[in-house]
């Protein structure tokens, strides 16, 4: 009797939490890509600037700052993680390089053993 009162067990919760919907922005492409444009001159602007950008775009001076806070922590993650795979690339082309040495030095020590065992015969 008490199941029927259980949502989560009626309604579960997804496994993720995309649903599929395409990526949502809050401001329009317009103003996103003054925001852009201002960022790639100058990632920190100061409180003057801010409020040029504001007026220009429509948004409140905090808007603005939140944005280029925002933006500053995403390039920084987005770096991290190409600083990770460019790590992971170099350590397997390297452990390749130790694979050839190995598989070299091997094939060295098999060739000088049947030229011994050649001139044993």
């Amino acid at each position: 009797p008490v199941d029927k009162y259980r949502v989560r067990k009626k309604f579960p919760l997804p496994r993720t939490i995309w649903d599929g919907e395409q990526k949502t922005h809050c401001f329009k492409e317009r103003t996103r890509s003054l925001l852009r444009e201002w960022y790639l001159q100058d990632p920190y602007p100061n409180p003057t600037k801010k409020r040029e950008l504001a007026q220009a775009t429509g948004l409140t001076p905090t808007q603005v700052g939140n944005w280029f806070k925002n933006r500053r922590q995403r390039d920084r993650a987005a770096a991290a993680k190409n600083r990770l795979r460019q790590n992971i690339a170099i350590a397997a082309s390297a452990d390749l390089v130790k694979l050839t040495h190995c598989h070299r030095a091997s094939a060295a020590w098999e060739l000088l053993g049947a030229r011994i065992s050649e001139k044993q015969t």
